[in-house]
């Protein structure tokens, strides 16, 4: 009599992840880290704010800074899509998103970051790329750009990134923390910037012409 075959695929320990859990949690740290900064947020207090227990918390990220890690990744992951083949298109859409992210919280996310990570160098070395990531985003941008020929020889990009990100962050902060952004407001601004960027640094014909995604 043949044996019936058995199934040897190893079975998993616990519950499966949730995803709307996770996202739950990393939108109330958000919200913690934007109301207290690296002084106040701890997995206790983000427990609270997302009414879970701390297991569930610590199932997940086993310290703080893995938690504020993965908030800042998965916030900003969405600009590593931004491709559309014309350089314009692309960094209204980068300022678009960063100054939506900006205003998260009132504006909180970016001042606490920007005065932590030098105020606590142990956080820097664990979550400091994380933030660079927003700064080289903008420079692949820029340089996919130059390959295809839409900027001017010599541009320097990391100085034209600083330029789009610091009128970004200006903007955002100059903003009562209380006042909701208005979409088109926000992409007028943009669109302003972008064109006074680009005067400075495009080719005269190419920002308008598209080119296949790369």
């Amino acid at each position: 009599m043949q044996r019936p075959a058995v199934n040897t695929v190893p079975r998993q320990r616990g519950r499966p992840r949730n995803p709307s859990l996770e996202v739950k949690i990393l939108t109330a740290a958000a919200s913690v880290y934007g109301l207290l900064g690296w002084a106040g947020f701890n997995l206790d207090a983000v427990a609270r704010s997302a009414a879970v227990g701390k297991s569930t918390i610590y199932a997940r990220w086993d310290s703080a800074e893995a938690l504020l890690g993965a908030m800042i990744e998965q916030r900003w992951r969405a600009i590593e899509a931004i491709d559309t083949g014309v350089l314009r298109e692309d960094l209204q859409q980068f300022g678009i998103f960063v100054l939506g992210r900006y205003r998260e919280t009132g504006g909180n996310i970016v001042r606490h970051w920007r005065r932590d990570l030098i105020t606590y160098p142990d956080l820097a070395a664990n979550v400091g790329a994380k933030v660079e990531h927003l700064v080289r985003q903008s420079i692949v941008i820029l340089e996919r750009g130059r390959r295809r020929g839409q900027l001017r020889d010599g541009v320097n990009l990391a100085l034209a990134s600083d330029i789009l990100l610091s009128a970004m962050e200006s903007q955002a902060g100059c903003m009562p923390p209380d006042q909701e952004i208005d979409e088109q407001a926000a992409t007028n601004y943009v669109q302003c910037v972008v064109e006074l960027l680009l005067d400075g640094i495009a080719t005269s014909v190419t920002t308008s012409t598209r080119v296949a995604p790369s």
